[in-house]
């Protein structure tokens, strides 16, 4: 049995919602989820049957209204703690408490006492498994951008896009999507104009990750795009976040439902080369990652693949479609 970093756990954890089940392997040291909204006689649930597959703590075991509980009553400024003790109460308390987060400044300090809740509750269950673990709290604090004045990330925050950062903002497009200068450029003034929403990662100075809402149904149905993060942040929490924070703000404004486009123009998919315009359905139920597509990310966001626009981009090119409800019923 391999040992688990906790802090991989942690952010593991993280990614948990009311659709996944997110599973363990004691032999690989490997994670891996299956949703609800996949097939049950999907042969990828049945795997997780095998004793070598540990379930991890369901939503509901990470207790995260308790861990939004304990944060505010540990904000020593008496005006912070009142207005985050009454975002508490009641109906819609977990995007009050978020918005909240933003409006008193504490967003920084809220993930970081989250990310140390979560690798508690690993532990414990690492404990209660007999999971042999071990917890490097350098990296950990490193990749929580609260935690400490010497590492890359300590002093992410998220703010609204603004045009004092547009150039920057491009430069990430640049980065991570492969726009060319002009093409970033008019997409990040398209990101700020009209009704659009839009978000920026801060880090070190600089812009690392932006991402941006457009309405499309009117106010309760909206297009994510685009989102990006610089090459050199991904996989550190930066898109989680960003994610995060735009389905608190889509959801204030009487959002319902996110949805966006994410292409296949390189053949990193089962989709890539084939007629897709035959057994569609079929095809999307057995898609396969082969190269690193973005969908596994978006998929343990809560996002479902719903459709896919064939040839989109040429043939044998699709555009793979997929959806999220953001508001409960």
């Amino acid at each position: 049995m391999k040992k688990l970093d906790l802090n991989a756990a942690a952010e593991e954890f993280e990614m948990i919602n009311s659709e996944t089940h997110l599973f363990y392997n004691i032999e690989t040291g490997d994670f891996d989820f299956y949703g609800d909204f996949m097939d049950a006689d999907d042969a990828d649930a049945e795997k997780f049957e095998d004793d070598i597959w540990i379930a991890a703590p369901n939503q509901r075991d990470l207790r995260e209204y308790d861990i939004m509980e304990e944060f505010a009553d540990s904000v020593t400024d008496l005006r912070k703690n009142e207005l985050l003790c009454v975002a508490l109460e009641g109906k819609g308390a977990f995007r009050r408490f978020k918005d909240t987060l933003h409006r008193v400044g504490l967003v920084e300090e809220w993930y970081a006492f989250k990310r140390k809740a979560y690798v508690d509750i690993a532990r414990e269950w690492c404990e209660d498994n007999r999971i042999e673990y071990f917890y490097n709290a350098i990296i950990c604090e490193s990749e929580l951008p609260q935690m400490s004045d010497n590492t890359d990330m300590m002093d992410m925050i998220i703010i609204p896009l603004v045009k004092k950062i547009s150039s920057e903002a491009a430069e990430v497009m640049c980065d991570a999507l492969n726009y060319g200068k002009t093409a970033a450029e008019e997409e990040v003034r398209r990101m700020l104009s009209g009704q659009r929403i839009s978000f920026a990662a801060i880090s070190d100075n600089r812009v690392i990750g932006i991402i941006g809402a457009i309405p499309q149904y009117g106010v309760t149905g909206w297009e994510l795009h685009p989102l990006a993060v610089l090459k050199g942040y991904q996989r550190r929490g930066v898109g989680s976040a960003l994610i995060e924070t735009l389905e608190s703000e889509v959801s204030a404004r009487g959002g319902v439902m996110l949805y966006l486009g994410s292409d296949d123009e390189t053949g990193t998919t089962s989709l890539f080369g084939v007629d897709l315009y035959d057994d569609t359905f079929g095809k999307l139920a057995n898609i396969q990652n082969i190269g690193g597509h973005p969908y596994p990310f978006y998929e343990k966001h809560g996002y479902r693949i719903v459709g896919v626009f064939p040839d989109a981009n040429g043939i044998g090119k699709p555009d793979i479609w997929m959806a999220k409800r953001i508001t409960t019923l």
